[in-house]
């Protein structure tokens, strides 16, 4: 007992001497100018770690251990550095910084996994402070990044951005990798990531960064577009409490547009808060809540033909649900003939012209879908520093929301949930970081055959027991229309309406019951629910080796990751039980100065293992930066990139005792590297031929081989300069070949099969949708040009111009590769001007071509230019207190 006491006592006295031998440094930075003060300025120990960040009235303190005198550093972008003695320990410090240019001066860190000026990266590489994000017009940063160079977004709804570079891209891009605070906020199931809805707040940005292109050689798979890097604030720099309201309105109608909702507003509320408790404690907590009315979609174009509902028989609009269901109605005519030969000559002229393709009746999206959006998410993180060089953070993030998301047909994504938690340790040469993402897709209605399905529950196509249905009831309708007199066009008109007998209507309480039955069954049960909660668990260690090995810089690191598939049978084949896919990375980086350090030669190569596949993946980057004079910078960049195939393309699903999965148009995605070929698939072309000719010989077996992951060899070669402090210029030109280039087909399997859109002739097929290798070299190549310039007086002008081009692609495969040919952004803005520089405003425009948006299932011509000038005046309001 006495030892205890005395370690006790010894211990209160070891740290009260501590606490004594402790000097503590405080003070406030103000603007030389302004006399404002200046927030997130490091006031740090000259050739030490120690030191801390002002607070949001510019205040900062903290202690240190050694002896005075001492010098301290004190520097932020976009003023002089400042370096300060301090003699005395009680002494209040009052300094002043200089504003000063800081065009050329960004730092980033992805482009090479360390610091180093944005001018000298060796591969392009896009940047956007939080002060950009303050000052933007864009409703949210992810407005924002279209607005970048060479860097393109495709918007499904609010809320649902997907973003790439250099051409391909979907609703959801699966070979762009989004890197949230370290880590990939991929959906776990479909491998792409949703939009904002897991990223950061739009107050804690601090940075975001985006590599062009292949980046697989630093961030693995999917690396293949690019790789955003997206850094939230530290708490440590970034304190106090922030609140943003943004509000605005949408659905403005013009003439001609067809948007049946009214002008609504958008609501959009932000709240941060940051607390540094003491010098080794910080924490922060966001959330951010929005609520629109979605966008509409109202496009009436009829995918089988040039005609509409009134003039096609089997007219199905692209945004009218449930016409898909068609089938030909000879046979019912013919069985009509068989039982009435006098009515020969009506039928006979019908069946002589051939098939007759009949659609159900859809609904249109405006009632059926609910485009009331909302997106909410939260994040929580606790940063403790074990000592100055070594510190843990925890984190948490969360969101939930509903908003329609367009892919083949639209999506409505009700009560979705998606969890990111992350422990790391992290230290000035080396840090461990384990995180796992969670989701639950909550209640998920896809608009197309939950259409179909709820077709078939009010009436059936057709009834083989009782031999009524909607189409006998329509070919009756048809013939005794025809018997009557009337046209052709109007028969057919008049049939449908006669068929449609007892048709729900949208809102009515019979329509809500089929529509929330079906699709709140799932899939595997003859719904259309999703029932997806996998999981993604990551761990990642990386060292830089650079203090240990002098003369060159050597940064190593290693990945285990593992997906637990889980869907209960409803996109993957997990019917048993969750599937587990591993996938084990390790990667190198050397890089090197020569010639009086004018010259960076640097090299990387990883290799990834994942378990659906027999080989590894070895990826390797090549670059070499050389200063012709001061500030001005030549690069080339070799780099080898490669994509293992998603979960869903990789994994096959079942569906009704089909290897497939129900996606929402006449087709259906058939996924998988098993047993493909026991469906004895055929390609559509011939299927077409079949039905025109109606010789089963003109099918053919289209040939499936295991999919495989594809890949690209990119090089660029690019120049920056910065002139007089003032003009910073970047032009570059990019080509690159890829191998195994994964697409998508339509196929159908044999003639007569049981499906919701086979009825009662051997003439109908079902259709699938299926991802697979195309055999030759596909090669995309472009350039781009930006320039910003510092006009004075905080005015700047940024202009860029980008092109994307594609050449050799597969004829066969849906590719995915969307974009314009060139696209132009300009923005003319003031950080700061009038009485106290409380004042600022951003403009932006922004113009790309119309051009063919290429989905699976569809080709979309988007006939409209984008042209788009936003404005936005901000006020700001500044309160100071004294305490």
């Amino acid at each position: 007992m006495r030892k205890i006491t005395g370690l006790v006592l010894f211990a209160a006295l070891f740290l009260l001497k501590t606490s004594e031998a402790q000097t503590v440094i405080r003070g406030t930075v103000h603007d030389q100018n302004s006399k404002e003060s200046i927030p997130a300025v490091s006031v740090t120990v000259e050739g030490k770690r120690d030191g801390d960040y002002t607070d949001d009235k510019g205040r900062f303190h903290f202690s240190v251990a050694y002896p005075l005198p001492l010098s301290l550093k004190i520097s932020s972008i976009g003023y002089e550095t400042r370096h300060v003695q301090v003699s005395s320990a009680n002494e209040q410090l009052n300094i002043e910084l200089k504003p000063a240019a800081s065009m050329g001066e960004e730092v980033v860190v992805s482009a090479s996994r360390s610091e180093q000026k944005k001018l000298t990266s060796p591969v392009t590489i896009e940047q956007i402070s939080n002060k950009e994000i303050i000052r933007s017009p864009q409703l949210n940063y992810y407005d924002m990044i279209q607005g970048l160079k060479g860097v393109d977004v495709t918007v499904s709804s609010i809320g649902f951005t997907s973003v790439t570079t250099r051409g391909f891209n979907t609703s959801g891009n699966t070979n762009f990798t989004q890197i949230v605070d370290g880590m990939d906020n991929q959906m776990p199931g479909l491998n792409f990531a949703l939009g904002s809805a897991i990223g950061l707040t739009q107050l804690d940005v601090d940075n975001i960064e985006i590599l062009s292109g292949a980046s697989s050689a630093l961030y693995g798979s999917r690396g293949l577009n690019g790789t955003m890097v997206m850094t939230g604030k530290d708490p440590f720099k970034y304190q106090g409490l922030s609140v943003q309201i943004t509000q605005g309105m949408n659905h403005l109608k013009n003439a001609g547009s067809g948007d049946p909702v009214s002008p609504s507003p958008y609501y959009d509320w932000t709240i941060r808060y940051a607390k540094k408790i003491n010098d080794k404690l910080a924490f922060k907590i966001n959330a951010q809540y929005t609520q629109a009315k979605d966008w509409v979609a109202t496009d009436s174009t009829n995918k089988n033909g040039p005609g509409n509902q009134y003039t096609d028989p089997n007219y199905n609009g692209v945004n009218i649900y449930g016409g898909a269901t068609s089938t030909d109605i000879n046979p019912f005519l013919q069985g009509a003939l068989a039982e009435n030969p006098a009515l020969a000559p009506i039928i006979n002229p019908l069946v002589a012209n051939g098939p007759n393709y009949v659609a159900r009746t859809g609904y249109p999206e405006y009632g059926y879908l609910d485009n009331n959006a909302t997106i909410f998410k939260a994040n929580a993180e606790l940063r403790y520093k074990i000592r100055p060089r070594l510190e843990a953070i925890f984190s948490g993030t969360y969101g939930t929301g509903s908003v329609v998301y367009t892919n083949d047909t639209r999506y409505q994504l009700k009560n979705f949930k998606v969890g990111q938690y992350r422990v790391e340790l992290k230290a000035d040469n080396w840090f461990f970081r384990a995180y796992t993402t969670q989701e639950n897709s909550g209640h998920t209605l896809v608009a197309g055959p939950t259409a179909q399905l709820m077709n078939e529950a009010w009436k059936p196509s057709y009834d083989p027991n009782t031999g009524d249905g909607w189409y006998p009831q329509y070919t009756g309708a048809l013939l005794g229309a025809l018997a009557a007199g009337a046209s052709q066009q109007s028969a057919f008109w008049q049939a449908r309406q006669f068929a449609d007998a007892g048709m729900p209507a949208i809102g009515s309480a019979q329509f809500n019951h089929l529509k929330d039955s079906i699709s709140s069954t799932p899939i595997t049960s003859g719904g259309t629910e999703f029932l997806d909660r996998s999981k993604l668990y990551n761990a990642e260690f990386q060292y830089n080796f650079s203090q240990m090995i002098p003369f060159m810089s050597v940064i190593a690191g290693a990945n285990y990751r593992l997906y637990h598939l889980n869907s209960k049978g409803t996109l993957f084949a997990d019917g048993d039980g969750p599937i587990n896919v591993n996938e084990y990375s390790a990667y190198v980086q050397l890089a090197k100065k020569l010639i009086d350090n004018k010259l960076t030669l640097s090299a990387s190569g990883r290799y990834d293992k994942n378990t659906l596949f027999t080989q590894p993946r070895f990826t390797t980057r090549v670059s070499a930066v050389y200063e012709l004079v001061k500030e001005n910078y030549i690069r080339f960049s070799y780099q080898n990139a490669y994509s293992f195939p998603s979960n869903i393309q990789s994994l096959q699903s079942t569906l009704n005792g089909y290897n497939s999965y129900s996606s929402g148009g006449s087709s259906r995605l058939l996924n998988g590297t098993y047993q493909f070929n026991q469906y004895a698939p055929y390609t559509l072309a011939s299927v077409q031929s079949y039905q025109q000719s109606g010789d089963p010989a003109a099918l053919q077996k289209f040939y499936y081989n295991d999919i495989k992951p594809q890949s690209v060899n990119a090089f660029e070669l690019g120049y920056s300069s910065l002139i007089g402090k003032r003009v910073l210029i970047d032009v570059l030109g990019y080509y690159g070949t890829w191998q195994d280039f994964i697409g998508y087909t339509d196929v159908a399997n044999t003639p007569g099969t049981q499906d919701v859109t086979a009825f009662k002739d051997h003439s109908t097929y079902v259709q699938y949708n299926i991802a697979f290798n195309g055999g030759q070299t596909v090669t995309t190549y472009g350039f781009a040009a930006s320039a910003s310039v510092d006009l004075s007086k905080n005015f700047l002008v940024k202009a860029n111009y980008f092109s994307d081009y594609m050449q050799n692609r597969n004829n066969s495969q849906v590719n995915n590769f969307n974009t314009p040919h060139y696209h132009i952004n300009f923005e003319f803005s003031n950080t700061g001007f009038g009485n106290g520089k409380r004042w600022s405003f951003n403009t932006a425009m922004r113009y790309k071509p119309a051009f063919f948006y290429v989905r699976t299932y569809a080709i979309v011509h988007d006939k409209r230019n984008a042209f788009v000038f936003p404005g936005r005046i901000r006020i700001q309001f500044l309160f100071n207190s004294n305490q």
